[in-house]
């Protein structure tokens, strides 16, 4: 009990753990619909193995710019309501009902496939960046970066649950009379998700403001012309315009790197489903505690140096997959990433939560979330197009790593603040 009154600080206990449970919840998605049973499935079953990394990083890359154009556009209208929640509510129940769906996909349903996911994604990358806004909401400046850790820690070991409760229906694949249970993993990995969203859902709560009756196309209105004021106005907000700078750079990478793992594991390593399930489980049981230290790191530390050590590790890791051969040598670089697949974001998450004004911090966690958008639909892309055009899945993992170092780059000319953000921001 000593341990979590320390560890908390003043936040409120019971509802960081809810908010950081949908971390916990929505791993179940990240891991099985967007990086290992379902992009196996859309290009070996749905569209064909010759060009399937051109059409997945296509979509992937398609849903994740929509949802990133919608981001700031919701946040600038949730700054001016009062039902934050409920918007954070809607858009994640959209993301797994078409999770579900995903149920009724097969070879001649490409378009049926393109739609749901495309809607499904969307709505999740909404719901992310609305589910970031409320990190300040539920940690204090002390507290902030350790909340964020913790819960993008607590995220791997849901990705572990959800791996193992789920694995006697994929381990076999989706070949003849497998296919039902395979395709029976998307509806299971939305009810997953929405169980262990319901503590948020539940019991974070919004800060209480008298309610002022706006009707929907007055909010829509509001929401473009705020957003329009805030690019307007983007110099009084130097600081914050590097950090999306330098946070689009790495997020490209990372997303690419995640969306492609499971393909590049199992076709230029040739490695089956036992295979990179044992190899996700590492990263995930390793993620959990290094997340969590990391993100305590960086409220002694500062986030500046966690976030720019964790880069220079990514481009070590980026380097060595290029060059892997082997399949123990593609072990050692699973560990390499458990140590900063979660901490990276996370650090970069409670950095950002210190330097938005308070009365913009919807909104300006909607660009951060239009910035990570924006940047994840260029390195699928890229990876598909020079995976297909060149034949060589290692060519196109090492063009990620310009990425990382501009990243790193720019977060390093950066000042970190020195307390949480007020509405005046620093220098650069």
């Amino acid at each position: 009990m000593y341990i979590l009154e320390k560890f908390f600080g003043n936040a409120n206990k019971k509802e960081a753990i809810s908010w950081a449970f949908y971390d916990f919840a929505n791993s179940a998605y990240v891991l099985l619909i967007l990086t290992f049973i379902f992009p196996v499935y859309f290009k070996e079953v749905i569209v064909g193995v010759e060009k399937g990394d051109f059409y997945w990083g296509l979509i992937v890359s398609g849903s994740i710019l929509i949802g990133g154009l919608l981001a700031p556009v919701v946040g600038a209208i949730a700054d001016h309501d009062t039902r934050r929640k409920i918007k954070l509510i809607i858009f994640a129940c959209i993301s797994m009902i078409g999770g579900a769906l995903l149920f009724f996909t097969g070879s001649d349903t490409v378009l049926f496939v393109v739609l749901v996911f495309m809607v499904s994604n969307v709505t999740f990358e909404v719901a992310q960046t609305l589910y970031d806004s409320f990190l300040a909401r539920v940690s204090t400046p002390e507290t902030v970066g350790r909340i964020s850790g913790f819960a993008w820690g607590l995220g791997y070991i849901g990705g572990v649950v959800a791996l193992l409760l789920l694995k006697p229906l994929y381990e076999n694949g989706y070949a003849g009379d497998f296919i039902f249970g395979y395709k029976l993993v998307f509806p299971l990995t939305a009810l997953f998700f929405f169980v262990f969203s319901l503590p948020l859902f539940l019991f974070v709560k919004e800060e209480v403001h008298k309610r002022v009756h706006i009707s929907r196309i007055v909010l829509i209105q509001n929401g473009f012309k705020s957003v329009g004021r805030t690019l307007r106005d983007i110099r009084k907000h130097k600081q914050i315009a590097w950090f999306l700078l330098g946070f689009y750079f790495m997020n490209d990478a990372l997303v690419t790197i995640f969306s492609f793992i499971a393909l590049y594991a199992r076709e230029t390593l040739f490695m089956g489903f036992e295979e990179i399930l044992m190899l996700l489980l590492i990263i995930q049981v390793i993620a959990f505690p290094t997340a969590t230290i990391f993100g305590f790191l960086s409220d002694k530390k500062g986030p500046k140096k966690i976030l720019l050590f964790t880069i220079a590790i990514w481009i070590m890791i980026t380097i060595l997959l290029s060059l892997a051969t082997t399949k123990a040598m593609f072990y050692v670089i699973a560990g390499l990433t458990a140590l900063v697949i979660g901490s990276s974001q996370s650090v970069a998450r409670s950095w950002f939560s210190r330097l938005v004004p308070n009365d913009k911090r919807f909104e300006f966690f909607g660009f951060n979330g239009f910035a990570s958008k924006i940047a994840a639909t260029l390195g699928p892309l890229l990876f598909g197009t020079i995976s297909v055009m060149t034949g060589n899945q290692r060519i196109a993992m090492a063009a990620l790593i310009p990425f990382f170092l501009i990243a790193f780059i720019i977060f390093w000319k950066m000042r970190e603040p020195k307390q949480a953000a007020t509405n005046i921001d620093m220098p650069l």
